[in-house]
């Protein structure tokens, strides 16, 4: 059964689902030479973490996620931050940015089954103008046997698989990382984590 996420975020009385903080590859992405982008987008954005981070950081951002309350939280998020995002709420199995292009597309923590993920992140690869960046972190299949986050296989990232969904950008970070998440109400425990950042050729 799909996740009903306006549920999950309007539920959440005690702080934001997922924390206040952008997760790890936006951060060693920031240390890339040519950092920031000027145009960013990110997938499934939820109540807009990552997506108001960019922004702060300099990049005109579109956010797209599923859930109308996340983006409302989201918006809020931008207002706090005195940035704006243009906020798109739509199911990204049906959406497209079309004729747009941009310097960075970003998916994290996208939990959908495979098909789901592999459309998402083929999506990304070709909203990428030349020169792009391509970021993915989420929980790798090793999390299944863990507490924390989903323990359907179909949900989870395999690098291997996740790099063939990238075929044609240059990889410049692929690893698996076991650590001790402490973001929020959801994702507080041990975590196994794929990163991926990825460029396409100029």
């Amino acid at each position: 059964m799909p996740t009903d996420w306006d549920h999950r975020y309007r539920s959440a009385t005690d702080g934001a689902l997922f924390g206040d903080d952008p997760v790890d590859t936006l951060l060693a992405a920031a240390r890339l030479p040519g950092w920031p982008p000027q145009t960013a987008l990110m997938l499934a954005d939820g109540d807009g973490r990552n997506g108001t981070w960019l922004a702060k950081e300099g990049s005109a951002t579109v956010a797209v996620d599923v859930s109308a309350e996340a983006a409302r939280l989201a918006q809020a998020r931008d207002a706090g931050a005195g940035v704006t995002v243009e906020r798109i709420v739509a199911d990204l199995r049906v959406w497209s940015p079309e004729a747009r292009r941009f310097e960075a597309a970003c998916a994290f923590y996208l939990q959908g089954p495979a098909e789901l993920r592999r459309h998402t992140i083929t999506l990304a690869c070709a909203a990428l103008s030349p020169g792009g960046w391509l970021l993915v972190e989420g929980f790798s299949t090793a999390q299944a046997a863990l507490a924390l986050g989903p323990d359907d296989p179909d949900k989870l990232y395999c690098l291997d698989t996740l790099l063939s969904w990238c075929a044609g950008l240059e990889t410049v970070l692929a690893e698996t990382e076991r650590l001790h998440l402490a973001s929020g109400t959801r994702h507080r425990g041990e975590a196994e984590i794929v990163r991926l950042i990825a460029r396409r050729r100029a």
